[in-house]
């Protein structure tokens, strides 16, 4: 579908649910190679296509109707490597992006080839035909890692032709933590200010 981005121009994505819902987007046409030394200007690229995806795609899980929104976003492209079908990088948002203040279109990369971020790509080639049952999926991260994904079988998720995935690849502990709350807390729920997360509410 077509998606108009504000300061980016009419750009052609794909959305599809891995998990979380995705807009994905070809990295050439805007510029990228998907190297880390590109990362800040894909981050701002990715979240305004995300938001502004997000305004003009409503899409809703046809199972779950609190599964709602585009949340993520995806730049992909062709790999040189031998063995390995496609390179990405998963933009995760880290606030709230507002048109209007250029500081709010911010985010983060993910350091992996992203599992969610993988099947919802399998997806879309599957939806394409570009993609069979059966196939191993080699999808590369901007750090030069890999995951592969297979599509196993067909099946229907509400009236949509689905496919089930699996992935598989390595990840690492990076660390524990324990949360308390404390009964005296004046805020139990958490809170939120303007130096991270937007325009506070």
């Amino acid at each position: 579908m077509p998606v108009e981005v504000p300061h980016v121009g009419t750009i052609a994505v794909d959305v599809a649910y891995g998990g979380m819902f995705y807009v994905i987007a070809e990295a050439a046409p805007l510029g990228f190679r998907l190297t880390p030394d590109e990362a800040r200007d894909i981050v701002r690229v990715g979240e305004m296509i995300k938001a502004a995806a997000r305004e003009q795609l409503p899409v809703k899980h046809p199972e779950n109707s609190e599964i709602e929104g585009i949340t993520i976003a995806q730049l992909s492209a062709p790999s040189t490597k031998q063995g390995i079908q496609r390179r990405n990088a998963v933009i995760v948002s880290s606030g709230e992006l507002d048109w209007n203040q250029s500081a709010s279109w911010t985010g983060i990369l993910d350091r992996s080839p992203c599992g969610t971020g993988t099947s919802a790509k399998m997806a879309a080639l599957y939806a394409k035909k570009q993609l069979g049952l059966g196939q191993d999926f080699v999808h590369e991260g901007i750090l030069g890692t890999t995951f592969t994904g297979r599509l196993l079988a067909k099946t229907r998720v509400g009236p949509y032709e689905a496919a089930v995935p699996t992935i598989s690849g390595c990840a690492w502990i990076t660390g524990f933590a324990e949360y308390v709350l404390d009964e005296s807390d004046p805020f139990p729920n958490g809170f939120t200010l303007p130096d991270l997360w937007g325009k506070a509410k």
